[in-house]
């Protein structure tokens, strides 16, 4: 019977110890408490927001289309991503999407307000 609950004592110990090295268990000091509000979520931007309905479909990685074609069009000298860009001027972001450049269509003030367009211009524009 000793040699029962000494493995039996081992094996608790060692259920203990691979639950602490994979993270199952956590300090009780270290537990979020109940009552405890979740870690806000970052929030994205109005501007941000613009961009992620308008944009983002075919210029927000290297595979859209939108970048594709700007990868071809720099050839590497500038980036093909609209946000990692630092050249954009609002006064030229705001004629290329009401007049649409190469296969990238126009949108008409109904789909982008004048507002929205400014945040948008102005969101893709350098900070100075």
């Amino acid at each position: 019977m000793k040699g029962f609950r000494l493995r039996r004592g081992r094996a608790v110990a060692v259920c203990a110890v691979l639950a602490v090295a994979l993270g199952g268990c956590s300090p009780l000091w270290q537990r979020p408490s109940p009552n405890s509000a979740p870690p806000a979520a970052p929030t994205r931007s109005a501007s941000g927001k613009i961009f992620d309905k308008w944009c983002s479909d075919c210029h927000s990685t290297a595979e859209g289309p939108g970048s594709l074609a700007l990868q071809r069009k720099y050839r590497g000298n500038l980036p093909a991503i609209l946000e990692q860009r630092s050249d954009l001027r609002p006064d030229y972001v705001k004629l290329v999407v009401r007049h649409g450049i190469s296969f990238m269509p126009s949108f008409r003030k109904t789909e982008i307000s004048d507002a929205d367009l400014a945040l948008l211009a102005a969101y893709l524009a350098p900070s100075q």
